[in-house]
């Protein structure tokens, strides 16, 4: 007899409900942070935001007022901010001032003079802090301290802000990913400033204190906001529709009687090489009120020109040493008001490569008390080379942007060491230099170096065959009156761009390109090529009587 089969209950297939439970429990955790709160900042220590970024420094918080890090001021705010670690000093430097704040102290300098500080400079576990209040103002820069949420949040009143208007309510994220926290919640209307864009997220910020990041379609933008800032502005003289006709006064010791000068037609400026830089921080002054008094009848201003001695040790000392620059500076501000200068020429030759942001340093130390004397600043620089001492060492782009005016010193191409025989500055390689120099220094600032003297080459064979070079300067006077007791022929160079002559005697070959009316107008249409602010010849007394009514007519209209 057989067993009937009984029918087995068919098992139900949980797979795909298992499936659907395991994805919406994926999904539910992916997404779960965004359904809570959070803290911009979960630390301990304010954080800074500037500009809408957190960078990795913290602020401090010491007797109620908000501290900030040396560090992140030098990188991201002001890199020409100094601490000078001998004097415990930091050194700030304005367009218009020059703060030293000593560290701990509440009595500082301004401008070189006693000046009280509300809040001290701190050392903290060896870490340079200054109070967010003053530094405020001197930088243009609003700080705001949240300090429930231990947020620093720093603007640049200098910069344009966009506003926008939030479209709906909605939470505010710590980052651009709706599954980051909140961070507080934004009501529709509110206005905001809209400080960076992220991802299709906006990083906003309130007046009172919300910031966090929302999606881009919850903004309506609005207005760009500039805030205005009023402040004096340095203008430094500029004689109105001419460009400046300036001319070095080379001074040994005693200034030439002005007597003994002539008219000089059409002669804006002239700078006498006065002041040098000695041991210790002292400045060789040879300064002379009757020279100034003369230059002043006659309506031409005085450039005293400052030197470093070309002397690249001496030099080191004092750009590294800051109670020697103060030293120097305190000088030059006092040789200013005893001879009633009306500016200062900076002449700084011959330096280590390793002073190129002491220098700038120095001059950005002197320029504003200068300018605090309604006094014009100006500096010379030579043309780009491979030479550290004499080329590489100049920040011409940071001096450039810190000087009224900048003088390139325009020749000595073929100087009295090179190697072959050549001009003082041909034309090409005068163009070429200054298209280079255009790209760092604005052309409105820029004087270009004129020379009133060039140089008579002898190449000669000795018995063994070997060829020797030997050069002189010439003034322009001496080299006409050699030319004619040698009976040479003038010709046109078409390389340099100039005059040129060539006389054999002997087993010697003399060379001469010429610095004459010819080269002078040529140099002053390149000038008005770039259009610059104007000339700077070195030096009075080397060029002919004859020059001048050419170059004043030359120099009559800017362009």
């Amino acid at each position: 007899m057989s067993t009937p089969l009984r029918r087995v209950p068919k098992t139900q297939d949980k797979g795909p409900l298992v499936a659907i439970l395991v994805l919406a429990l994926l999904v539910l955790l992916y997404f779960s942070p965004g359904f809570f709160r959070g803290n911009l900042n979960p630390g301990s220590q304010p954080q800074i935001y500037y500009r809408g970024n957190l960078f990795k420094e913290n602020a401090l918080y010491r007797e109620g007022q908000v501290y900030l890090p040396f560090t992140f001021f030098k990188e991201h705010i002001d890199p020409s901010l100094q601490w000078d670690e001998k004097r415990k000093y930091v050194i700030i430097t304005t367009n218009k001032n020059v703060y030293h704040f000593p560290l701990g102290k509440l009595e500082g300098m301004l401008n070189l003079e006693p000046y009280s500080f509300t809040y001290p400079v701190i050392n903290v576990n060896g870490e340079i802090y200054l109070p967010a209040d003053p530094i405020q103002n001197y930088y243009d820069l609003e700080i705001k301290n949240w300090e429930d949420e231990k947020i620093v949040s720093i603007h640049d009143l200098k910069k344009p802000v966009q506003q926008g208007v939030v479209l709906e309510t909605a939470k505010l994220r710590a980052r651009p990913d709706k599954r980051s926290v909140w961070t507080g919640e934004i009501t529709r209307d509110t206005q905001a400033a809209i400080l960076k864009e992220d991802n299709g997220w906006y990083w906003l910020e309130t007046e009172k204190g919300l910031m966090g990041y929302l999606e881009k379609r919850k903004v309506k933008l609005t207005e760009i906001v500039n805030r205005e800032i009023k402040k004096e502005i340095y203008q430094p003289w500029n004689p109105l529709g001419r460009p400046i006709f300036l001319a070095w006064e080379f001074v040994n010791t005693t200034t030439v009687n002005p007597d003994k000068i002539g008219k000089l037609p059409g002669l804006q400026v002239i700078s006498p090489t006065w002041f040098h830089l000695q041991e210790e921080g002292l400045v060789r002054n040879n300064g002379d009120k009757k020279f100034v008094d003369w230059a002043h009848q006659n309506g031409r201003q005085v450039w005293g020109l400052f030197d470093n001695s070309f002397n690249p040790e001496l030099t080191h000392k004092m750009l590294n040493d800051t109670d020697l620059r103060i030293k120097v500076i305190k000088q030059l501000l006092s040789y200013v008001d005893l001879y009633q200068l009306d500016g200062i020429n900076l002449d700084f030759e011959n330096v280590y490569l390793k002073d190129k942001e002491a220098l700038v340093q120095f001059v950005r130390e002197l320029t504003p008390l200068l300018h605090e004397k309604e006094r014009t600043v100006s500096i010379d620089v030579t043309f780009k080379s491979k030479s550290e001492n004499w080329s590489l060492f100049y920040d011409r782009k940071a001096l450039g942007e810190i000087v009224d005016y900048v003088m390139v010193m325009a020749y000595d191409e073929h100087g009295r060491s090179s190697p072959v025989a050549g001009s003082v500055a041909s034309l090409p390689w005068v163009e070429r230099g200054l298209q280079e120099l255009l790209q760092e220094v604005p052309n409105d600032k820029v004087l270009l170096g004129v020379p009133f003297y060039t140089r008579l080459w002898k190449v000669e064979k000795d018995e063994t065959g070997k060829i020797n070079l030997s050069s002189q300067a010439l003034s322009m006077e001496q080299a006409e009156k050699w030319i004619k007791e040698h009976k040479g022929q003038i010709v046109l160079d078409e390389a340099s761009g100039q005059n040129y002559v060539e006389v054999k005697e002997g087993e010697a070959t003399y060379k001469m390109w010429l610095e004459d009316s010819h080269s002078i107008k040529k140099r002053i249409e390149l000038m008005k090529k770039y259009r610059l602010a104007g000339i700077a010849a070195w030096r009075r007394g080397f060029e002919k009587e004859e020059l001048w009514p050419v170059m004043t007519e030359l120099l009559n209209k800017r362009w």
